[in-house]
């Protein structure tokens, strides 16, 4: 039975109610001074969640003594027949962390909650974060650091084994050094073991939520993962953004092609301009002029230099010369040029020389 039908139940059996209704109803148990903290606290009645600071200025009170009037409103409300209403809503949020195995990145939590109990208010967010406030001990939660993201987890134990898993893939994905798809990452996650006793039974779904807690594990604007500070993950400048955008065409480019696909893709950043896209490829070694003003990889088997220079490095080895097609297939695969073009460069008496057969080697 799935959560969203469990709902369907629940709000068939509370007619002319929903969450918001509840919450009303509920903190009317507190006396108003208590109740006033908890609304503004976690934005019950605003889109956004006031300091300990703020309210103690604006009631006049010293912030602790606002952080003890949260923690009894917390306390009172934590009444098993005072969260009676909320019972079913408790079940709902379980299942749902249950079925992303038992650990939810906070950001994605808040939002899938508030479409599932179908939430209008502007305020939906800080509706379902007071709930979970109200259950502390059944989620818990678990603030951002600078590896990991905000959790709420079923227990100790899931967030640790999530956090173990990420930290084994993040290693993984540095020494690959090149982003893969999100197939390719789960089958690699789910190889590298730090999951629960029952992780043959994983899905995917609940596997991809503990990957998405690393922060060091990130998305490059093609849907590839890999660790973050690479620059095929996280591209940082135009050079960077080019590689990728050849690497994703695999065919050599003309400069303004490039300028036009990175603005396309909507990369971070200012908008690429052909010239400056130009200057920055030919001075970096990762790409080889190929033609005029069209670039390509290196490590394609482009070589640099001009038309003469591939075709001296093309004979340079070849014992008894090569015979003029030959020269041309070779050439062809090194730079893009016609073969009009290689034949006059052929023609150059000081570089090359014509032996029998219509084959040529270097002077």
């Amino acid at each position: 039975m799935t959560s969203l039908y469990l709902y369907f139940i629940i709000i068939n059996n509370m007619p002319e109610q929903n969450l918001k209704n509840i919450l009303d109803e509920l903190i009317k148990v507190l006396n108003p001074r208590v109740r006033e903290v908890i609304e503004k606290r976690f934005g019950l009645r605003s889109v956004s969640c006031q300091t300990l600071e703020a309210i103690g200025q604006n009631l006049g009170v010293t912030r602790e003594r606002v952080r003890q009037i949260e923690a009894l409103g917390l306390k009172q409300l934590a009444n098993k027949n005072v969260l009676e209403p909320l019972k079913p809503v408790f079940e709902i949020i379980e299942k749902h962390l249950i079925d992303y195995g038992g650990v939810r990145r906070e950001d994605y939590f808040l939002k899938e909650l508030s479409q599932l109990f179908s939430l209008k208010e502007k305020n939906n967010e800080n509706l379902i974060s007071f709930v979970l406030a109200l259950r502390q001990e059944r989620f818990i939660y678990f603030k951002e650091t600078p590896k990991w993201q905000t959790v709420w987890a079923l227990n100790n134990s899931v967030y640790n084994n999530a956090l173990s898993l990420g930290e084994a893939l993040k290693k993984k994905l540095v020494e690959q050094n090149v982003p893969i798809p999100k197939e390719a990452i789960l089958k690699t996650a789910a190889s590298l073991g730090g999951l629960p006793a029952q992780a043959g039974e994983i899905s995917d779904k609940a596997l991809f939520s503990y990957i998405e807690l690393c922060r060091e594990i990130a998305q490059n604007p093609f849907g590839e993962w890999g660790f973050i500070g690479s620059p095929e993950v996280s591209p940082k400048g135009v050079k960077d953004k080019a590689y990728l955008i050849f690497k994703k065409e695999k065919k050599p480019l003309h400069f303004a092609q490039v300028a036009n696909l990175i603005n396309q893709v909507a990369f971070l950043g200012r908008k690429a301009h052909p010239q400056t896209v130009h200057n920055e490829l030919i001075k970096d070694p990762r790409f080889v002029l190929v033609g005029r003003g069209i670039y390509a990889l290196a490590d394609w088997g482009y070589e640099p230099g001009t038309v003469r220079d591939v075709l001296v490095s093309t004979l340079k080895n070849a014992e008894g010369g090569l015979a003029k097609e030959e020269i041309i297939k070779i050439v062809q695969t090194k730079r893009l040029v016609k073969e009009n073009t290689i034949l006059l460069n052929l023609q150059n008496k000081k570089v090359f020389k014509k032996i029998d057969n219509e084959r040529f080697t270097l002077l």
